[in-house]
């Protein structure tokens, strides 16, 4: 089983109108999803054929919700319930554009941390693969992924980590490290101080191999959107060239790269077919206009199509 953690799920809402009139009445048909980072992460192991367990703090009549589009979309869950109400987040599809609206969440209680904690605990020693994604809620220490990484960890559990900010640098400080994290450009960028350009990829290879912080990361993979990725692990570096495609939506395709990533490491796969399963996933992701879902019956021809050679 692989388990995902959302921490901060939404339900997501997309609009989309032809031409957005502003300051006047624009009637449109919502499409709703359960979001979150990891919610599109478990979506995606669903249709790889994993079984999947979904874990994070729900709340309200939203939250409530939230499990009924999970249940739709064949997601078995296990969240742990809050008092304060999960959150909305739109996507306004416009003239070409997308303008987006996000909601920060609810404030959790230190009481209600420590029930999901421990729920999580228990759901771990079932796992044989962790994924964290996403940004932590109001009233959650930036330290909370660090401990939760370690619990996998001393499990003897791998876990990915997809965050950034406060939580990645807590999670890259700490003395236990995630078996992998995915930075993409810009946050490799602001973690290193740096201004790289997806024209150079060897340079910013040099520059995470030599960051101490990445060390006792088994894996480390920068993803730079159609420019491929650049990914070490355990001394080995590798660049990944993808395919062009004709994308739809790009959003989620991180998700969907993570999801690749998980599915491949809890099948033991080797290094070359972890990275393809995982950019193989980013770019059909980017060809469904659903967020976290594949375009699966293009599944043969992009996967061949994803180029891994070790530099």
């Amino acid at each position: 089983m692989i388990l995902t953690v959302t921490m901060n799920p939404s339900i997501d809402t997309r609009y989309e109108v032809e031409h957005l009139v502003v300051d006047n009445v624009n009637r449109v048909t919502p499409q709703k999803t359960a979001g979150g980072k990891g919610l599109n992460v478990s979506r995606v192991l669903v249709q790889l054929g994993d079984d999947v367990v979904a874990t994070g703090l729900l709340g309200g009549h939203a939250g409530a919700y939230l499990g009924e589009l999970m249940d739709a979309d064949g997601i078995p869950h296990r969240f742990t319930p809050i008092a304060g109400e999960s959150r909305t987040c739109i996507a306004l599809l416009h003239d070409g554009n997308q303008t987006e609206l996000l909601e920060s969440g609810p404030t959790v209680s230190t009481e209600e941390l420590e029930a999901f904690l421990a729920n999580y605990a228990e759901l771990v020693q079932q796992a044989d693969c962790v994924t964290i994604s996403g940004s932590l809620p109001k009233g959650v220490p930036a330290e909370c992924y660090a401990g939760m990484v370690e619990t996998a960890v001393r499990a003897g559990k791998p876990v990915l980590l997809d965050t950034s900010g406060a939580a990645l640098d807590a999670a890259l400080a700490a003395d236990v490290k995630p078996t992998l994290v995915k930075p993409n450009l810009t946050e490799i960028n602001a973690l290193l101080g740096t201004a790289f350009t997806t024209d150079e990829a060897a340079a910013l290879g040099d520059a995470v191999a030599a960051d101490p912080r990445f060390q006792g990361v088994a894996w480390v993979v920068v993803t730079m959107g159609a420019a491929g990725s650049v990914a070490f692990h355990d001394g080995h570096r590798y660049r990944v060239t993808t395919p062009p495609i004709q994308a739809v939506n790009a959003t989620g395709s991180g998700d969907s790269t993570v999801a690749g990533f998980a599915h491949a490491i809890a099948a033991g796969m080797d290094d070359v077919a972890v990275l393809a399963c995982g950019n193989t996933c980013g770019k059909l992701n980017a060809m469904d206009p659903q967020t976290g879902h594949l375009v699966m019956d293009k599944w043969g021809e992009v996967y061949a199509s994803v180029e891994v050679t070790e530099v």
